[in-house]
C-alpha cells in the first residue's frame, strides 16, 4: 500500500484553518511545519507561557496532508485540481501543492530506530525498552520510552538535570522533589543514584500515568502527585533537601515563592528550562530567597543551581530585634499620623493617606489597619467640620492584576478581514482600604526575542464598561471604591508578529 502526501506551503495565518479544511475533505493527518526548518531563517516557536504567539504556525509554514488512495479517490489523475477547487469554495486561493509517494512501512519499527540508548555523563544510560542494556557493570540504567509526557533525556534541559545528578555524589538519603515531572525520568534517575524519599509532581494526569508506569518499570519507590490531590508531600510544612524543576523560564519566575518554601535550610534547588539570555532575569527573581548561578550550558540552555541558607541563632535574635524595631516604628507613625491630623488636615489628606493606607487582603500588619481606621475615622469628622474635598487617591500600586489574557476571536473571521483580531480580558482589584480612581491601562506587544512592537494605552472612559460607568456616574469624582475588582473585555488589532504581551496600569 502507498499514501500520497500534499505539502501547501503557506502564510502563518492560513495554517491552521487550511489543515482544518484537509481534514474535513477527507485528510488521513495534517502536519504543520516551518518552512525555513534547517535553513538560517528557521524560526523556532517554544510556546512558553507569556511569549506563546496567538497563532500556532510560522511566517512561511509547510502543511502537509496524507491521504490513502484505498479509501478515498486520491489516487485520481484530477485528484489535485478538484481539492484545489473545493478548497477554493472554502475561501483558499493556492498553487498546485508539492506531491510526495509515501510507501506503506514498519512504522513501529521505523520509529524505534530514531530513539537509541543515550549516554549522560560517565555512568546514566537512558535506555528504551527495546533495546538491550550497556553491559558496564557501573551503568545505572534508566528504561525510559518516547510517550505521553515531556522526558526522554535527548533534549539538553533534561540532559543538564540528569547531568547534575550523576555529578553530586552525596545523594544518599537526600529528599528530593521533582517539580513538573513529566516522564519521571530526572526523578528515577534520583532514586537509582540514593536520593530517598523521591516525589514528583505535575499538572498533567496524563504526565502521573506516564511517571507511575516508568517507575514501576525502573524498580524504584517514588511518590508521584498531582498538586490538587492535597497530598502530604506537598503540604507547605514538607521541606526538601532537594528541589529540581525542569520546566521554562516564566513558570519558573512565577512558581519562585513555591518553589523556594519547599527547600529546607540549607537545601539545594535545581532549574533548567531557562535559556542562556534568560538567566539573568531568573536569577534577579530568586535573588530575595538566595544566590543562583549558572552551573552549566548546552546549546543555549543553562542550568541554574543554589542553596538556601540556613539561619543562624544570631541571625534569628537579630531578625527578631529587627521584626520588634518595625512594629515600634509602625506605632510611631500612626502616632505622627494622628499628630498630624489635628494640626494639618490638609497635609494628612494629601500626604499621608496615600503612604499609611493598608491592603484589604490581610497581609497589612493588624497593628497598622487599626491606625488606619483611626486615621479614617478622625480624617472624616475633620472634614466634615473643615467642609473639605474628600478627593480619591492616584495611586498606582493600589492595583493588583489577578489576571490578564489575550484571547483569538474566530480565526476564520479574522482572516477574511485581513487582520489579527484578539479580545484582551483583564480582572483587576483596588487592594487599598481606601477608594482609588481609576488608572489608564496600558497594553504592551512583543515579538517572540520580547522586543516591544507596539504600546496601547487606554484611559478609565475607554476600558471601563459602559454598564459600570451607567450605574457609577460619578466614578472621577468619587474614584472606585475599596476591594472594588473590575472585569474588562476589549477587543484589540495585533500586529502580525506579535509573541507575546504585558499588561500595567499608569496615571498620566
Amino acid at each position: 500500500m502507498s499514501y500520497r502526501e500534499l505539502i501547501f506551503t503557506v502564510v502563518a495565518e492560513t495554517a491552521e484553518p487550511l489543515g482544518d479544511a484537509l481534514l474535513e475533505l477527507g485528510a488521513l493527518s495534517v502536519t504543520v511545519e516551518d518552512d525555513a526548518a534547517g535553513g538560517y531563517d528557521e524560526n523556532p516557536l517554544y510556546g512558553e507561557p507569556g511569549l506563546s504567539p496567538e497563532v500556532q504556525a510560522w511566517d512561511r509554514s509547510s502543511v502537509t496532508a496524507l491521504f490513502n488512495p484505498d479509501i478515498d479517490d486520491s489516487g485520481a489523475e484530477n485528484f489535485i485540481p478538484q481539492l484545489l477547487i473545493a478548497l477554493k469554495e472554502a475561501g483558499f486561493v493556492l498553487t498546485a501543492p508539492q506531491e510526495k509517494i509515501v510507501e506503506e512501512q514498519d512504522w513501529v519499527r521505523l520509529t524505534q530506530s530514531q530513539f537509541a540508548p543515550i549516554q549522560i555523563g560517565e555512568r546514566i544510560w537512558v535506555v528504551p525498552s527495546w533495546h538491550d542494556a550497556p553491559t558496564d557493570p557501573n551503568a545505572i540504567c534508566l528504561a525510559v520510552d518516547p510517550g505521553l509526557a515531556f522526558g526522554t533525556g535527548s533534549h539538553p534541559t533534561t540532559h543538564l538535570c540528569l547531568l547534575w545528578l550523576e555529578q553530586n555524589t552525596n545523594l544518599e538519603k537526600q529528599s528530593l522533589l521533582d517539580y513538573g515531572c513529566g516522564s519521571g525520568i530526572l526523578a528515577i534517575a534520583a532514586a537509582k543514584l540514593g536520593c530517598n524519599p523521591v516525589v514528583g509532581t505535575d499538572i498533567d494526569p496524563q504526565a502521573m500515568v506516564a511517571a507511575r508506569s516508568n517507575a514501576e518499570i525502573n524498580n524504584t519507590t517514588i511518590r508521584f502527585v498531582l498538586p490538587t490531590e492535597g497530598a502530604p508531600e506537598l503540604a507547605a510544612e514538607t521541606k526538601y533537601d532537594i528541589v529540581m524543576a525542569n520546566i521554562l523560564a516564566n513558570p519558573l519566575q512565577v512558581l519562585a515563592p513555591a518553589l523556594v518554601n519547599k527547600m529546607r535550610p540549607g537545601g539545594r534547588i535545581v532549574l533548567s528550562g531557562v535559556l542562556a539570555r534568560q538567566a539573568e532575569e531568573v536569577i534577579a527573581t530568586y535573588s530575595q530567597w538566595l544566590t543562583l548561578s549558572v552551573w552549566k550550558e548546552s546549546d543555549g540552555w543553562v542550568c541554574l543551581h543554589g542553596t538556601l541558607a540556613i539561619q543562624s541563632d544570631s541571625t534569628k535574635t537579630h531578625s527578631l530585634v529587627s521584626a520588634q524595631k518595625k512594629s515600634l516604628k509602625l506605632a510611631l507613625l500612626v502616632l505622627c499620623a494622628l499628630v498630624l491630623i489635628i494640626f494639618g488636615e490638609h497635609l494628612s489628606r494629601n500626604f499621608l493617606l496615600p503612604r499609611l493606607a493598608t491592603n484589604i487582603d490581610g497581609s497589612s500588619n493588624p497593628l497598622a489597619v487599626k491606625g488606619f481606621t483611626a486615621l479614617l475615622s478622625a480624617d472624616e469628622k475633620i472634614c466634615q467640620a473643615a467642609k473639605c474635598v474628600n478627593r480619591p487617591l492616584s495611586d498606582f500600586s493600589a492595583w493588583k492584576i489577578t489576571s490578564a489574557t489575550l484571547s483569538p476571536e474566530n480565526v476564520r473571521e479574522g482572516l477574511k478581514g485581513g487582520s489579527n483580531h484578539s479580545i484582551l480580558q483583564v480582572e483587576l482589584q483596588n487592594k487599598l482600604a481606601l477608594p482609588v480612581l481609576p488608572p489608564n491601562l496600558v497594553l504592551v506587544i512583543t515579538d517572540a526575542e520580547e522586543n516591544e512592537i507596539e504600546s496601547m494605552q487606554f484611559t478609565p472612559q475607554e476600558w471601563l464598561t459602559n454598564e459600570w460607568q451607567e450605574s457609577h456616574p460619578d466614578f472621577l469624582q468619587v474614584g472606585v471604591r475599596a476591594g472594588e475588582a473590575l472585569s474588562i473585555n476589549l477587543p484589540i488589532s495585533l500586529p502580525q508578529n506579535a509573541a507575546g504581551y504585558r499588561v500595567s496600569v499608569i496615571y498620566p
